[in-house]
């Protein structure tokens, strides 16, 4: 059959005058099979037609464009070809149960059901199987519906709840752990002035140390799940970089990490709209991760650029780098590729919200054992 691209000559296809490659002689011209076809062409969904072999025998345009596939490609051709092949080997035991008790139906819900692409790429489907008994033999009507949309919709609510709840759950624990944790840490910080002891001081010194990290953990959760307003002015983001490094002076150091950059924020100036202390949380939580991926030693290359109306920042590292896998992972809220107890699992998902709230974008590419680069672009201001 002709491809859909071309009119005309589906019309010609469709009223009989010119045979499809699966279409039998004893059935061409019939008014029967003339109807089934121009059906299956005008509905508004995917439909696809197979036999009780499960040849496929029709198609719609809208199939071709569902799967990827010409309408030469399908017809004749075994509908198994469009179901995944981790469940191909199962599908002909699916379709003789179907075929013994031929009753129209939904399948898909409540359970997961994906069609696979000719580019190999899987797409969640439900499908409605209606059972038709023509003249020659049984054949089976099926509409095709992707639920992409819908899926990532339903995947928003479930984040959205979720994030609710941890939200609730962070509120009470910030107003129920932060006093006492300031009398702790306040103490602890006390008693190592006082002490000359050191090994008093280095168990001390562990105290504050993980009443900080507890304190970071809650600060994170309070910023992800609470939207306080942004509070925008000119940044100047050289400075705020150099701002952070400064911080981090003794974890670079003691990590053996060089820092690497083409900026000179009192030289090239490139200011960007925004709350300078996201935007210092943004690069703070960019330059841990990349220090944290170099364990022994490596390079940390910042880069900045102004670049039509943008400012173009890049973090990259020597590091590790990020499995393809855990890579499409990155920004999800608690998923973390740090060993247990060294990651929360917020700080990028935490980045990654700062700067869409901006207005801007971040990407991630990285290769294992290559290193990862972090690309963001922020809508950049006039300077003070």
């Amino acid at each position: 059959m002709i491809p859909s691209k071309r009119p005309k000559q589906r019309e010609r296809d469709t009223s009989g005058h010119r045979a499809k490659p699966a279409q039998s002689a004893s059935s061409a011209g019939r008014p029967e099979a003339d109807l089934y076809r121009q059906i299956v062409e005008a509905a508004p969904g995917g439909l696809l037609m197979v036999d009780e072999a499960g040849t496929i025998v029709l198609v719609n345009a809208l199939v071709e464009q569902q799967f990827g596939y010409t309408r030469e490609e399908l017809l004749g051709q075994s509908v198994e070809m469009l179901v995944p092949q981790r469940f191909r080997s199962g599908h002909p035991g699916h379709r003789a149960r179907f075929h013994r008790e031929p009753l129209q139906r939904q399948m898909g819900r409540g359970r997961d059901l994906f069609g696979v692409r000719k580019d190999g790429t899987e797409f969640p489907i439900e499908i409605g199987l209606t059972p038709i008994r023509t003249e020659e033999g049984l054949r089976i009507l099926a509409a095709v519906v992707d639920i992409t949309e819908r899926k990532g919709l339903g995947q928003q609510l479930r984040q959205t709840e979720r994030l609710a709840e941890v939200g609730t759950l962070a509120s009470g624990m910030a107003h129920e752990i932060g006093t006492p944790m300031n009398v702790i840490l306040g103490r602890a910080e006390q008693l190592i002035r006082r002490t000359d002891d050191e090994t008093v001081k280095k168990g001390l010194a562990t105290i504050v140390a993980q009443v900080e990290r507890i304190t970071k953990l809650m600060n994170q959760l309070l910023t992800f799940t609470r939207r306080k307003p942004i509070e925008r002015r000119a940044v100047n983001i050289g400075q705020t970089i150099e701002d952070c490094l400064e911080v981090l002076q003794e974890r670079l150091r003691s990590a053996r990490v060089t820092v690497a950059s083409n900026f000179a924020p009192t030289l090239h100036t490139a200011y960007v709209h925004a709350d300078p202390d996201q935007m210092s949380q943004v690069l703070l939580n960019l330059f841990i991760n990349a220090i944290h991926a170099m364990p022994d030693k490596g390079t940390l290359r910042i880069d900045v650029n102004q670049i039509n109306g943008q400012v173009k920042l890049v973090v990259a590292d020597t590091g590790m780098g990020i499995s393809k896998e855990d890579l499409s992972k990155i920004f999800t809220p608690f998923f973390t590729t740090k060993e247990v107890g060294k990651g929360t699992g917020l700080g990028l998902t935490v980045a990654h919200n700062i700067v869409q709230e901006h207005g801007g974008t971040i990407s991630v590419e990285s290769e294992p054992g290559e290193g990862t680069t972090f690309t963001i672009l922020l809508p950049a201001a006039k300077s003070i």
